[in-house]
């Protein structure tokens, strides 16, 4: 059975919960505390010795890495898919991916580091400011990426996931979507409603 080694807060996990679901795969969870540091200890960093979560064995074989154990589940578990076949559109799946990733996560990685982990009144408004740019810029692109389609490439994909999955910070983090930007909101709403993200908690 695959074994996912997981944190429940973490986006990147979030990830691979939604990829699990939306392909039905039974799969035993093993909570790693990252608030305790259990991801720096020896038996974790044998799995991933990159000393993060997320991590999957399959059979003993392990990967780590969000968008490549997406990859690895949409290789080995081919329905449904969640990636095009046209190589030019999977190309620009895995392009959009890359965003998800560097930019977009950056940003919101910062205001985590801010708002959850300086001590009351000393987080560093500058820093959270400009976060909150780069997260805008970011809400602009993905609206001209959106063009008139329900999700980023026409159906529903992985290019779709690594964004949705840090909504559920929204709130706590204080980003809002700016109101000129409509095709974003119904475009979140629409993945937030979908059974494997609600699943993937």
């Amino acid at each position: 059975m695959l074994k996912l080694y997981d944190f429940p807060m973490s986006p990147r996990a979030r990830k691979v919960r939604i990829v699990l679901a939306e392909k039905g795969l039974p799969y035993e969870k093993v909570t790693v505390d990252i608030t305790k540091g259990e991801q720096k200890k020896p038996e974790f960093l044998a799995i991933n010795p990159y000393g993060k979560v997320p991590a999957l064995q399959d059979d003993g074989f392990a990967i780590y890495e969000s968008i490549i154990i997406m990859e690895y589940l949409n290789d080995t578990h081919a329905d449904p898919p969640l990636l095009p076949a046209d190589p030019g559109q999977r190309a620009r799946a895995r392009v959009l991916m890359h965003y998800a990733d560097n930019p977009y996560d950056s940003a919101l990685a910062a205001l985590v580091s801010e708002i959850f982990f300086k001590p009351q009144g000393q987080a560093n408004q500058e820093v959270i400011t400009k976060a909150k740019q780069d997260l805008s810029a970011c809400f602009e692109r993905l609206e001209r990426e959106l063009g008139t389609n329900d999700y980023l490439l026409g159906p529903f994909s992985l290019a779709d996931i690594g964004y949705v999955s840090w909504a559920p910070l929204f709130g706590p983090l204080q980003v809002e979507i700016p109101q000129h930007l409509p095709r974003v909101t119904a475009w979140l709403n629409r993945l937030k409603n979908r059974s494997s993200v609600q699943a993937a908690g």
